[in-house]
């Protein structure tokens, strides 16, 4: 039995399509964000422009794993780091579209290959998220252009903790969790360390998405947000855990990374 999620005003649809948990506010707040967006332009400056609209949302961590049932689950109301990115991306893509069709675009960043068949079928890994995107054609990863190092890890994390992760109990969504974990770590990644950051800020663009490297032996990334500039330094303008909403850090991202446990370093993708 698919358990109840407040608040009450939670609606589901399928109709045609995939069963979309969301709220009336969400295709109020997708109008709205619509409006923000330049009309024209790169899909950087839209995506840049909708996630400074979104400063001071609040903060809410596990939304999509609210429900039994794998949905696609539409939140602009409340964001947690990953989602702030992805729906700041998924509303610029949707220019003056409609708001069935930002789900889909939503659908396509959130899900392998966009399509949704239980738990396994997302993606999990920012890392994963970053690769498929860019195999799409909707970023570039500079991390190694911008004199980023090899990036070795054995990505593991959710598949060796079925305790913390329960969903994965099942033994398909394991077994599709364990074959993207496979394909992750195929791929050479790279990342540029904390103490690196000072040195190479000046290639950072307003817009650009950055990764912080973590520093758990089988952990990709442990945060992500968009760079912005304040009095002429690079800084992170991302949904925060600690303040609870979306802030701008009050650190340049130099510092900030450096001042964050568990962080290592960066990896820096580019909007095309």
């Amino acid at each position: 039995m698919i358990p109840v999620l407040p608040p009450s005003d939670v609606l589901f649809s399928g109709t045609g399509g995939p069963t979309v948990l969301k709220s009336d506010r969400d295709s109020v707040i997708f109008l709205e964000k619509q409006k923000i967006a330049p009309e024209q332009g790169p899909v950087a400056a839209r995506t840049l422009a909708i996630a400074r609209s979104f400063m001071g949302t609040p903060y809410v961590k596990g939304r999509l794993d609210s429900y039994k049932e794998e949905l696609l689950t539409v939140n602009l109301r409340e964001l947690d780091c990953w989602t702030f990115v992805e729906n700041s991306l998924a509303i610029a893509q949707t220019g003056n579209e409609d708001f069935t069709a930002y789900q889909s675009h939503l659908q396509r960043l959130r899900y392998w290959g966009g399509n949704i068949n239980g738990y396994g079928s997302r993606i999990h890994y920012f890392t994963g998220w970053l690769l498929q995107a860019e195999k799409n054609g909707l970023l570039d990863d500079l991390t190694q252009e911008f004199g980023g190092i090899p990036y070795r890890k054995q990505i593991g994390y959710i598949s060796a903790r079925p305790a913390k992760f329960p969903k994965i109990q099942d033994a398909r969504a394991m077994k599709e969790l364990q074959a993207a974990e496979k394909r992750l770590n195929a791929h050479q990644w790279h990342y540029i360390p904390q103490n690196r950051i000072a040195k190479m800020e000046h290639l950072i663009r307003e817009g650009d998405i950055v990764s912080l490297t973590s520093a758990k032996g089988d952990l990709d990334i442990a945060h992500q947000g968009f760079a912005v500039k304040v009095n002429g330094r690079i800084h992170l303008m991302h949904a925060s855990s600690l303040s609870h909403r979306v802030i701008i850090s009050k650190q340049p991202l130099a510092n900030y990374v450096i001042e964050q446990k568990g962080q290592t370093g960066i990896m820096v993708a580019r909007l095309r």
